[in-house]
């Protein structure tokens, strides 16, 4: 069945504790980045800090660290020398995103990915991360801890057909969360369908994609089964979204303007 997603669908935000401590909120990781594309991952690792995120990383190839901004202090950002690495650096990771900004044809990338999944931490795979998640899809079974967050175009890719909707099955029936994004949002999961219809033109902009899959992450790394961390994520990043229209105008938006926002929006779930 399917349901228009409202806030009577999302748990209610508690306030945080007094005695509270960073580890309480998530220790999440965001594996992107690529020459060229050095901004999804900070977008994706603003976006997760500003959704209640305790501590954010962002780990690179070791080939681009030197390059790799880092423009965001409380981003600790780590390279890896080979594959070996990933498995330790992610021993105490809460949540995962693979995908913003990496290259396709980085055919490392596909190991890193092997890891992460049989890691069965929780993890969103987004952008150029389905790329490598294609072939792999035959061979997976129970995924439950994974969120995908294609657009329509990366969907028609990874399902090879021009109407992906009618694939999405596909994927859910191996336990992954699918959030599928376009101007109307379909979020589906643990025999669930929402409906996510309140964005808006202005979130046709490059990065809206990367915020989403941070924040995604940090409701995963705050402890939300997939489809919840899904919903939250979705229906706050749309909301968010709204508020910067209201303030720049469609035409204007950023994604960066969307991260902004984040933190009105959520002051409406408390």
């Amino acid at each position: 069945m399917k349901f228009k997603l409202q806030k009577k669908h999302l748990p209610k935000f508690k306030r945080r504790p007094l005695e509270s401590h960073k580890y309480d909120y998530g220790n999440v990781y965001v594996f992107g980045g690529s020459v060229g594309y050095f901004g999804a991952p900070q977008l994706a690792a603003l976006a997760a800090y500003r959704s209640g995120s305790g501590l954010v990383h962002i780990v690179v190839p070791e080939d681009i660290y030197e390059s790799f901004p880092k423009t965001i202090p409380e981003v600790m950002v780590h390279p890896y020398h080979d594959t070996k690495e990933v498995g330790y650096m992610i021993g105490k990771a809460d949540a995962l995103l693979f995908g913003p900004g990496l290259n396709p044809y980085d055919d490392t990338q596909k190991e890193v990915l092997k890891i992460l999944l049989e890691s069965k931490k929780p993890l969103v795979i987004d952008a150029s991360g389905l790329a490598f998640l294609k072939p792999m899809l035959p061979d997976l079974t129970d995924e439950e801890q994974v969120v995908v967050t294609p657009h329509v175009g990366e969907a028609k890719e990874l399902f090879d057909d021009e109407e992906p909707l009618r694939r999405v099955g596909e994927l859910t029936h191996k336990k992954m969360t699918v959030v599928l994004k376009s101007h109307e949002t379909h979020i589906f999961g643990h025999h669930k369908h929402y409906l996510a219809v309140s964005g808006n033109p202005g979130m046709a902009t490059a990065g809206c994609g990367d915020v989403l899959a941070g924040m995604i992450l940090s409701y995963l790394g705050q402890g939300h089964k997939p489809v919840v961390a899904a919903t939250i994520g979705v229906y706050l990043h749309q909301l968010a979204g709204g508020k910067a229209k209201d303030e720049l105008g469609e035409d204007s938006m950023m994604a960066s303007d969307v991260i902004n926002h984040i933190s009105s929006a959520i002051k409406t779930l408390k």
